[in-house]
């Protein structure tokens, strides 16, 4: 089940040449919503806003690492498992935090968080842009590269006292990089249209 899952994943994703522009529409509104929540509930967003960043990110390196034992081995494979396992580190140190470094607060985590997805994005920008396959975008990675640096400093300039402007610019973002998927399901539907 967690095979075809992962499978179902790997095949629609946004950047792939296959994907069907409708997945991609759906990414695109629901980082559209989760912007307007963020926008429209700032003070109940920011207490669970680290944690969900750090759980979307621990699941998304945890189904990298399943596909990289799956596949065959290759330079593109090492920079995807190099990824994920910053991305399953710094996942699970901030997800979990209260139940693996109790005394880690919450501004430590936020900049572990930061740190962790400028790295993230770093190498996988680095893999999608020297190994790329025949027929994979290199627009879509550079793009989500730039919407995790982006959120990274976000993270890395916040404090205490800036915690719900942040909130509110991270809604922002949500909502741009969601208007730009929107755009990319738009440009591949006109594509598999012609």
């Amino acid at each position: 089940m967690a095979d075809r899952a992962f499978s179902m994943a790997q095949d629609h994703a946004p950047w792939k040449t296959g994907t069907a522009w409708w997945v991609t529409g759906i990414e695109a509104i629901v980082l559209v919503l989760i912007g307007l929540f963020l926008l429209l509930a700032p003070a109940s967003a920011a207490g669970l806003l680290l944690q969900l960043i750090a759980l979307a990110i621990l699941i998304q390196s945890v189904l990298q690492i399943v596909a990289g034992i799956q596949a065959a081995p290759g330079a593109a494979v090492a920079y995807e498992m190099v990824q994920a396992g910053i991305g399953a580190t710094v996942g699970l140190l901030v997800a979990l935090r209260g139940l693996l470094v109790p005394t880690l607060d919450v501004n430590s985590a936020r900049v572990i968080l930061g740190l962790g997805l400028l790295a993230y994005a770093i190498v996988g920008v680095a893999g999608a842009l020297l190994h790329r396959g025949e027929g994979e975008s290199w627009m879509s990675p550079v793009i989500t590269a730039l919407l995790l640096v982006i959120l990274a400093l976000v993270l890395l300039t916040s404090g205490d006292s800036a915690g719900l402007d942040r909130v509110s610019l991270l809604g922002w973002i949500s909502i741009i990089g969601g208007v730009v998927l929107l755009v990319l399901a738009w440009m591949a539907h006109k594509r598999q249209a012609a």
